[in-house]
């Protein structure tokens, strides 16, 4: 697998570039423990929120991490993000497992011992459990405590799971628009660049006290991307079309009397409110983009809702559980670790480390150390010397 990069820029909805092009190295590695020290936003600096929280929740230390990793830049999948999968289920299937689609797990199985040994999915109409030796759970901690754990398990003794659990809170609800355009990338000007468009300084208040009616005309922060111009295999399989995907903060509040209706067939009132959040969007991108106005072919929006439905998000959230300061407390961090109060059950993913595809990274280093009781850490280090030696390159 091979991989683009792209670029990252901050500009204000009202006009002018604000660039860093260079942050300093606020925490190298993170080995330093910082306190939680919340990230401001004034008229002198705008504040990417880049774990999907407001600034006055969002840590210091935790942000400082998050940009630091983006220091050289970022990088995409040839082929787009479907890749990852495309070519890690073969090495699944090579170690002897196997992947199965449309199969959602609807409950973790325990023994008479109250140990995991395996999870019951939903096949079509039928529902069939599947034992190991081991559970690794990847669906967040929200889902895994509270929807997939049989009740008895969430009473375990000594309250473990229910303490946890009273750590942790939910991530802000994100509400997404996909576009599909008319015309090749270098032809319509789009860039291998992550822009974020800022209408205000103030993100907080404008975005807290926004009530639903309100909110549409008040977005504080916008991330647009084009995964088409990043990836430089599109123009060979998808010739004289482009994509622009754009991402935003939304209160599941805002749409939550919607969601017990199913997909697709929410209704008039609830597509009208939908669509107030795409056409305020859209009109900024047009600021951005004058020149792709009238070659736009296909929109798309989805709210909290669709992420509920779609990847399962409990309250909507883009990053699980909320990265405020209160999960950067060393009692929080000293919590949140693979190993669960069930026996042979794990957690891994952005709920045991950092939001984001390296978070999760990181979560599944972590799990697969504590499961084979190793440092997989060193195991990476050695294996990329060895490949530099053999490239006659510096080892680290």
């Amino acid at each position: 697998m091979s991989f683009s990069f792209p670029a990252d820029r901050s500009i204000p909805a009202g006009g002018g570039v604000a660039v860093l092009p260079r942050p300093c190295a606020c925490s190298p590695l993170a080995l330093t423990f910082l306190p939680p020290v919340p990230v401001l936003s004034d008229s002198g600096l705008r504040c990417a929120p880049l774990p999907g929280v407001l600034p006055s929740k969002a840590s210091f230390s935790l942000h400082s991490i998050l940009v630091h990793h983006y220091l050289w830049g970022a990088w995409y999948p040839k082929g787009g993000s479907g890749e990852i999968v495309f070519r890690t289920i073969p090495i699944i299937q090579k170690a002897g497992g196997n992947v199965l689609g449309r199969a959602p797990v609807q409950s973790i199985l325990l023994d008479s011992q109250g140990k995991a040994c395996g999870v019951s999915v939903k096949k079509g109409q039928d529902v069939v459990n599947i034992f190991a030796p081991i559970i690794i759970s990847d669906a967040g901690i929200f889902n895994t405590y509270e929807r997939l754990l049989p009740p008895e398990a969430r009473a375990l003794p000594g309250k473990k799971i229910q303490s946890r659990l009273r750590m942790a809170t939910h991530g802000e609800g994100g509400f997404s628009v996909f576009v599909g355009l008319r015309g090749s990338s270098q032809e319509l000007g789009l860039e291998a660049t992550n822009y974020y468009i800022y209408s205000d300084n103030d993100l907080d208040q404008m975005y807290v006290l926004s009530s639903r009616d309100e909110a549409a005309a008040n977005i504080p922060l916008l991330f647009v991307t084009s995964p088409s111009a990043k990836d430089p295999t599109w123009e060979m399989r998808y010739p004289g079309k482009s994509t622009l995907s754009i991402i935003t903060m939304a209160k599941y509040e805002w749409f939550e009397e919607w969601k017990d209706k199913p997909v697709h067939k929410r209704g008039d009132a609830y597509e009208d409110v939908k669509k107030t959040f795409v056409d305020a969007i859209m009109q900024t991108i047009f600021k951005l983009y004058p020149h792709i106005e009238d070659k736009v072919e296909y929109v798309s929006g989805g709210t909290p809702l669709t992420n509920q439905h779609y990847i399962a998000s409990p309250r909507g959230e883009f990053y699980g559980m909320d990265h405020d300061m209160a999960r950067t407390q060393i009692e929080a961090i000293a919590t949140a670790r693979p190993q669960t109060a069930v026996p042979n059950l794990y957690l891994t993913g952005q709920d045991v480390a950092l939001c984001g595809f390296a978070g999760a990274l990181q979560g599944a280093f972590l799990c697969t150390s504590a499961i084979l009781k190793r440092n997989i850490y060193l195991d990476a280090m050695q294996l990329w010397n060895r490949v530099q030696g053999s490239n006659g390159k510096k080892k680290i």
